[in-house]
């Protein structure tokens, strides 16, 4: 079972090489706490960690609140660690990149998550910034991550990121591709001008087909500009609100590969909701936080405890621990290994 030692162990293989052994174990008491208590509210965290532990509460509290405080504890180099630890052998990648606000506390984070066969996408970078700050410096935070994703990662590993709507800028196009060498496959709004290479420009939307089938456009102009872009995706089934226009440098992708990949970008919103969420997830978002610094130390404790408690719930599933959790009859998976990994902790408990 998940014991704090165990918890010391893990973190010892990822950081051990830049982080004390003192502060390897707060590290790992502190994501005991989130994983015992299913919250990331400093009270939480500290009273799980002592019923675990069996330490005194206030004690607990205030070691949990002491590492939150310590700027010793540096994600921005940490990064460098926790980035190759979560890609592992893996020679390709995908990265679904967006924003998640906490508007109580004006704050808001940046975070690139990679995309999972399970469903949930792994936390890999994050940074928050004071969100009444941000008027016109949002790309230069989004490339700034970017960057820090390129120099974390090993030269052999391909990147495609995966973005919705804010993100469809001619600028990010070009940084991603031309500077940083990664692929990307990114949505872009419906009247954004384009057209095949040496044609006249037309809204996004007129490109639509009357069937709903997926129009391919290759070697297309993007904007004013005639920003150069691959393959432009366009697509409005009939089940869909509002239709889909997806552009990118990969020349690989056929359609349906590409509104499979840009689908999958959803998993990032799970694991917001599994961080921030107080019903469904680890209440992030209704946990008062001073600092832009102590969230993203929080995200760090989130993020462990997110990996552990998938990797527990995922030994639970291959073991046929879910039907015995789950209400319903069904055959295939009800519950994410996350949420799986959260219940077994819970029955262990009894």
């Amino acid at each position: 079972m998940i014991t704090s030692a165990s918890i010391s162990e893990y973190l010892q293989d990822i950081f051990g090489q830049d982080m004390h052994a003192k502060r390897v174990l707060s590290l790992a008491n502190a994501t005991l706490g989130v994983i015992e208590s299913s919250s990331l509210a400093i009270h939480a965290i500290g009273n799980g960690l002592a019923q675990a532990n069996g330490l005194e509460r206030k004690y607990a509290i205030k070691q949990v609140d002491r590492l939150l405080s310590n700027t010793k504890l540096n994600i921005w180099s940490l990064f460098d660690d926790w980035v190759p630890y979560v890609v592992a052998e893996r020679k390709e990648i995908v990265v679904s990149m967006d924003w998640t606000e906490f508007d109580a506390d004006d704050h808001s984070s940046i975070v690139l998550s990679m995309q999972t066969s399970h469903g949930r996408n792994t936390p890999l970078l994050w940074k928050t910034h004071k969100k009444s700050l941000l008027k016109g410096k949002r790309n230069d935070h989004e490339d700034e991550l970017l960057w820090k994703l390129k120099n974390s990662l090993p030269d052999d590993v391909n990147v495609t990121i995966v973005a919705d709507r804010g993100f469809g800028s001619t600028g990010l196009f070009a940084l991603l591709e031309d500077e940083l060498g990664f692929d990307y496959l990114i949505r872009f709004k419906d009247n954004i001008l384009l057209c095949p290479v040496g044609e006249d420009l037309k809204p996004a939307k007129t490109w639509l087909t009357p069937s709903g089938r997926t129009r391919t456009l290759k070697d297309v102009e993007l904007t004013s500009q005639r920003q150069p872009v691959a393959r432009v995706f366009c697509c409005k089934k009939a089940d869909m609100k509002e239709a889909w226009f997806l552009a990118s440098n990969r020349r690989d992708l056929s359609a349906a590969d590409a509104l499979k990949l840009y689908g999958k970008r959803w998993g990032i919103e799970c694991s917001f909701r599994d961080i921030k969420d107080y019903k469904f997830g680890m209440g992030m978002a209704d946990t008062h936080v001073s600092s832009t610094n102590r969230r993203d130390r929080l995200f760090l404790f989130s993020a462990l405890a997110i990996v552990l408690l998938t990797l527990l719930g995922k030994a639970g599933d291959a073991a046929g621990l879910e039907r015995t959790i789950k209400a319903n009859t069904s055959k295939t998976r009800t519950y994410s290994f996350f949420r799986q990994g959260a219940f077994i902790i819970r029955c262990c408990r009894k």
